[in-house]
C-alpha cells in the first residue's frame, strides 16, 4: 500500500466527482428549463458546449504552451459561441459580428438577466439563457480537461457542484432525499480527491523520528468523508429554517407561490406583470370564523398587504408607516379606513399551513383583541407581538406558526351602499354614464349629497407615481377605456368593466406561457401578437389597472390576499391557496380608497374565485352618448381626453407675481448650501464612529444605528433595551445589540465589530426606498436628540 500512488488515486476520484457533478448540475437545470418539441434541445447543446471547451483547450495546450496565449484565443472562442447560439441573424458568414450585433446581443443578455434575477421556474430555454449557459459549460469543460492534465483536481468538480448549488437555490422546491444523497455522494469525493492531492513531495511536519510527513493522509481523507457524508445527511432536513423567506440569494426576491421552509405556503408579496404560476395545492392556509351577529351577506377579501410604488415592471410596498402596535391606539392610519357605509366584523383567525409575518384580516383591522381567559387557546397571539405595516397592514413579530391563532375587529366596506353617492357628480346629480344607466333601470340608486368635508389622501402623489419613461401609449390606451367619463369614479368603474366584463376581450387563464421575467405592459395591452395578449391571472389585472389609473391622475395602490373563501354548515371559513388573489384600490372622493377588481371572472374547481361583480349588466360604453351630448368628446377632442389633460395656455404672470417667484427662487439657492451642511455633519458624525468601532467602541456603532432610525421615524421607546428593540424593529439588528448588550450590561470587552454595523447600515438602505432614505438624512431629529 506505501507504493501505491494516491495523488492518482486521488485524480482518478476527482475524474470520477467531476463527472458525477456534471451529470447532477444538468439534472437540476432540468428542473429549471422548459423542455419539449417546441423548445431548443438545450440539453444536447450545453453538452457539445462542455465537450467542445474541454477538447479546445486540450488542442491549445498542444500548440503553444504560453497560457496567456491559450486563454485570451479560448476566450474569444468562448464568444463567437455565445453570438453563434444568442445572436446568429447578425453574425456576417454566421461567425464575425456585424454592426447589428452588439445592439441584438445587449437586448438577449437584458431579457436573459432580469429572467435569471426574477423568473420563476420552469422558464423558456431562449436563446440568451442558452448562450450564458453555454459560455459558462465551455469554461467548466476547459477546466475539467486542466485539471485532468496536471491542474489541481478541483477543477475537474468544483465549477460544476458551485453552479449545481446555485440552480438549486434558483429551484427553491424540495427535491428530495435522491438528489441530497447523490449530491452528498459527489460532495464527499471532491473531498477525498483534494485530500489525497499532494502539491509536494513533503512537507513542514516531521515525525517523532525527525523524517518529513508527507502533505496528504489517506486517513484524513476517509475520516472527512464519513463525516461530511453524515453530516450533509443529518443537517439537510434542518437546513431550510436558517434561509430568509426571500432565499439566500438577494435576487430571488419574488419567489413566487410555493412552500416555504416549514412545509406551509409562502406568497411573494409582491404583484407585477410576470407570467408565474407554480401549481398551487388547493390545501387550506387558514380558516376563520365571523361573530355570530355578522350579517350573512358579509363576504369580504381577506387583506394582506397593499403596495403603493410602482417601479415599471411591478409593485411594492414602500416602507412608510411602520409601526408597534399599541393596544387603545388605531390599528391603521385614518386615511385607510373607508368613510363611507362599512360594516363591523370581529373574527377569530386560525393559521393552518401559511408562511408569512403579515395576518390576513377580513376587511380594515381596527382593533386587536388578546385572548380571553376561558379561550384554552395557547397559541394565540397576543395584540402587543403585532406591529402596522405600511400603515394598513399589520404583522407579528416572529412570523405565524402552524396552529396560531388571533382575534380582531375590522370594518368592510359596503361595495354597494354608497354606489348612489360615488355616481354624484358636481351638479348634484348622476353623473351622465350612471344617469343614462339609471333611465335604463339599470342602475337602481338615487344621487345623494355628503355633508361631511372629503377624506383628504395625505402625500398623494406617492400614489400617483409611474416611471418617467412609461410609454405614452398607456396614457392614451387609458383616456381611450375612459372617454366620456366626468369623474373619477366613472373612469374606475369603466375601466373595471373593461378588464372584467368584456370590454377589453382579456381572458383569465393560468394556461399561459410561464416563465417571462416582466411583459412589456404596452405590449400586453396593446399587440395582438405579444406573448399572451390580454391573457393572464390576477396578478397581471390589477398591476395593469392601478398604472392606468395613475395615468389618469387617480391615486392607486395594488391589494394582494385572499377571495373570500367557503364557508361549511358550522360557519368555518376556509381560505386555500387557491384563493390568492390581487385587486386594486382607488382614491374616490369623498370616500376615500375603493376596492375595484379588474380579473375577469373564472370558473375554478372547489371555489368560487371572486364574489358576483357590480359591473355585471351594466356596460359603460351602452350609455356614453353623442359627442355633442358629452363636451369631453368634443371635436376638439375627438380621443374623449379628459379636460384636465388638455393643455390650456398658463395665464400671465403680473409684475408683483414675477417679483415674488424671483426672490423665492434667490432664497431657494441661498437655502442648498444650508441644506448641504446637515448631510455633511451627519458623515463626519458616522466617520469619528467609525474610528471608536475599530478601536473597540460598540457604543459608537449603536449610537449610530440608533440615529439614523431615528432620522427615519421609526418609534424607539425609551423603555425597551436593546434586546427588545432589536425584536420589535428587525432581527437585522440582533448581532449589534447582542453586542452591545454584552458590553454594556455584562462588562464584557472586544464586542465591537465593524461587521455588525455594516450589516444593519446595510438592512437600513434595503428596507427603505430612495425618497425616505433622502428625508431622512435632512432631518435634524437625530443631531438635537442628544450632545
Amino acid at each position: 500500500m506505501d507504493d501505491l500512488d494516491w495523488s492518482s488515486v486521488g485524480r482518478r476520484i476527482g475524474q470520477l466527482a467531476g463527472a458525477l457533478a456534471f451529470v447532477i448540475m444538468m439534472g437540476r437545470l432540468g428542473r429549471l428549463l422548459e423542455t419539449g418539441p417546441q423548445y431548443p434541445s438545450w440539453n444536447l447543446i450545453l453538452a457539445a458546449s462542455t465537450f467542445l471547451g474541454g477538447v479546445a483547450w486540450w488542442l491549445l495546450g498542444q500548440v503553444t504552451s504560453n497560457r496567456k496565449a491559450k486563454v485570451a484565443v479560448f476566450a474569444a472562442a468562448g464568444v463567437l459561441l455565445a453570438l453563434r447560439v444568442s445572436v446568429p441573424q447578425t453574425l456576417t458568414a454566421g461567425i464575425l459580428p456585424s454592426g447589428a450585433t452588439p445592439a441584438a446581443l445587449g437586448e438577449t443578455l437584458e431579457l436573459a438577466l432580469r429572467t435569471i434575477r426574477s423568473g420563476i421556474a420552469p422558464v423558456e430555454p431562449f436563446v440568451g439563457i442558452l448562450s450564458i449557459l453555454a459560455l459558462a459549460m465551455w469554461v467548466i469543460g476547459a477546466l475539467f480537461t486542466w485539471g485532468n492534465t496536471g491542474g489541481p483536481h478541483a477543477a475537474m468538480f468544483l465549477p460544476s457542484l458551485v453552479m449545481y448549488f446555485q440552480f438549486a437555490v434558483f429551484d427553491r422546491i424540495p427535491a428530495g432525499r435522491g438528489w441530497l444523497a447523490v449530491s452528498t455522494l459527489a460532495l464527499t469525493l471532491s473531498v477525498v480527491s483534494i485530500a489525497l492531492e499532494r502539491h509536494e513531495e513533503t512537507g513542514r511536519a516531521r515525525d517523532a523520528e525527525g523524517r518529513p510527513l508527507h502533505r496528504r493522509s489517506v486517513s484524513l481523507a476517509a475520516i472527512m468523508a464519513a463525516l461530511l457524508g453524515v453530516a450533509s445527511l443529518a443537517a439537510a432536513d434542518n437546513a431550510s429554517g436558517l434561509i430568509s423567506e426571500y432565499g439566500n440569494a438577494p435576487w430571488r426576491t419574488g419567489d413566487g407561490l410555493g412552500p416555504g421552509p416549514g412545509g406551509g405556503v409562502r406568497f411573494d408579496g409582491l404583484v407585477d406583470l410576470q407570467q408565474r404560476i407554480l401549481n398551487p395545492s388547493n390545501e387550506p392556509v387558514f380558516t376563520a370564523r365571523f361573530a355570530a351577529d355578522t350579517p350573512p351577506e358579509i363576504n369580504p377579501y381577506w387583506i394582506v398587504d397593499t403596495l403603493d410604488t410602482f417601479d415599471g415592471e411591478g409593485w411594492s410596498r414602500a416602507n412608510a408607516g411602520n409601526r408597534r402596535y399599541e393596544p387603545g391606539q388605531a390599528v391603521v392610519d385614518e386615511p385607510n379606513v373607508y368613510g363611507g357605509t362599512t360594516h363591523q366584523v370581529l373574527q377569530a383567525v386560525r393559521i393552518e399551513r401559511l408562511d408569512t409575518v403579515l395576518a390576513p384580516t377580513a376587511g380594515t383591522p381596527i382593533e386587536i383583541q388578546d385572548p380571553t381567559a376561558d379561550s384554552g387557546a395557547a397559541n394565540t397571539r397576543r395584540a402587543t407581538e403585532f406591529h402596522t405595516v405600511g400603515g394598513i397592514s399589520i404583522g407579528v413579530t416572529g412570523g405565524f406558526q402552524t396552529d396560531d391563532q388571533y382575534q380582531l375587529r375590522t370594518v368592510v366596506t359596503d361595495r354597494t351602499a354608497d354606489l348612489g353617492a360615488l355616481a354624484t357628480d358636481e351638479t348634484g346629480g348622476l353623473s351622465p354614464v350612471f344617469a343614462a344607466a339609471a333611465g335604463a333601470g339599470v342602475f337602481p340608486y338615487q344621487p345623494s349629497s355628503v355633508d361631511d368635508p372629503p377624506a383628504v389622501l395625505p402625500d398623494r402623489d406617492r400614489y400617483l407615481t409611474i416611471p418617467e419613461d412609461t410609454p405614452p401609449a398607456i396614457g392614451i390606451l387609458a383616456r381611450s377605456v375612459t372617454a366620456g367619463r366626468t369623474t373619477d369614479f366613472e373612469a374606475a368603474w369603466m375601466m373595471q368593466s373593461w378588464f372584467r366584463d368584456g370590454g377589453g376581450d382579456f381572458t383569465y387563464s393560468t394556461e399561459v406561457s410561464t416563465g417571462h421575467d416582466a411583459l412589456v405592459l404596452e405590449d400586453w395591452l396593446t399587440d395582438d401578437t405579444s406573448v399572451n395578449y390580454r391573457t393572464g391571472y390576477c396578478e397581471q389585472f390589477a398591476a395593469a389597472m392601478g398604472v392606468l389609473a395613475r395615468s389618469l391622475r387617480i391615486p392607486s395602490r395594488v391589494v394582494w390576499g385572499f377571495t373570500p373563501g367557503s364557508v361549511d354548515e358550522t360557519g368555518l371559513i376556509t381560505v386555500r391557496d387557491t384563493n390568492a388573489h390581487a385587486w386594486v384600490e382607488l382614491w374616490i372622493e369623498p370616500y376615500g380608497w375603493y376596492p375595484f377588481d379588474p380579473t375577469p371572472r373564472a370558473e375554478q374547481t372547489g371555489f368560487e374565485l371572486q364574489p358576483p361583480s357590480v359591473t355585471a349588466g351594466l356596460d359603460p360604453t351602452d350609455f356614453l352618448g353623442t359627442p355633442e351630448e358629452n363636451p369631453a368628446q368634443s371635436p376638439t377632442n375627438p380621443e374623449g381626453q379628459p379636460p384636465e389633460f388638455i393643455d390650456d395656455p398658463p395665464p400671465e404672470l403680473d409684475a408683483t407675481a414675477n417679483r415674488a417667484a424671483r426672490w423665492w427662487l434667490i432664497g431657494l439657492v441661498a437655502l442648498v448650501p444650508l441644506l448641504l451642511v446637515i448631510p455633511l455633519l451627519k458623515r463626519l458624525r458616522r466617520r469619528r464612529r467609525l474610528t471608536r468601532v475599530r478601536h473597540g467602541d460598540i457604543t459608537a456603532a449603536w449610537d449610530e444605528i440608533v440615529d439614523r432610525l431615528t432620522d427615519l421615524g421609526v418609534p424607539l421607546p425609551e423603555s425597551l433595551t436593546p434586546m427588545e428593540l432589536a425584536r420589535a424593529t428587525d432581527r437585522a439588528l440582533m448581532p449589534l445589540a447582542m453586542s452591545y448588550s454584552s458590553t454594556v450590561y455584562g462588562g464584557r470587552t472586544g464586542q465591537a465589530r465593524e461587521s455588525d454595523l455594516i450589516g444593519v447600515e446595510w438592512w437600513i438602505d434595503r428596507s427603505y426606498d430612495g425618497p425616505d432614505r433622502a428625508r431622512a438624512a435632512m432631518s435634524l431629529k437625530s443631531l438635537i436628540r442628544r450632545p
